[in-house]
């Protein structure tokens, strides 16, 4: 007969090194596979008067989420990793000067040698998250929470006045 518990395995193996942390991946809002939906169903109408003058027109919202699906930034402590449509780009902490924010738009990586790659998926909204998997690398603009005051006298300035 069997025994109802099990043994469980160690957590961490002696021959390795403590696990690498998760990269953070940032991508492009998967619900814009929904306007890629309403772009192919405006696009199918053409092709269905005339197919063989409007077939390319499929090609549009193919390649629209072709790049919503391929597009991201991938953060670690080690760098970034930007990938575009039809190119991957690996940046390293050392090389990136800083991180800029267009008004509209995914935020930039300028290097220190000039230049600059893009970051898809990457927003001002990210930078907390940004930190935190940079390790540091990338600082976090966001103040610390303060505890919530409480009030256990009366102003003693208020009292005075009157």
């Amino acid at each position: 007969m069997s025994s109802p518990q099990q043994s469980e395995p160690p957590q961490t193996v002696s021959h390795t090194g403590d696990p690498a942390p998760d990269p953070e991946v940032f991508r492009v809002d998967p619900l814009t596979l929904a306007a890629v939906a309403l772009l192919l169903f405006g696009a199918s109408f053409p092709v269905a008067g005339a197919p063989l003058l409007f077939w390319w027109v499929l090609a549009i919202p193919a390649f629209a989420a072709y790049w919503v699906l391929r597009v991201r930034t991938t953060v670690d402590g080690r760098g970034l990793v930007a990938r575009r449509p039809f190119t991957t780009t690996t940046v390293a902490w050392s090389d990136v000067a800083g991180i800029t924010f267009p008004r509209f738009g995914f935020g930039k990586a300028a290097l220190a040698g000039g230049g600059s790659v893009p970051l898809p998926g990457v927003t001002v909204d990210d930078l907390p998250r940004l930190s935190a998997a940079s390790g540091g690398a990338v600082p976090d603009p966001t103040p610390p929470a303060s505890e919530p005051e409480t009030e256990s006298e009366p102003d003693a300035g208020r009292s005075a006045e009157q």
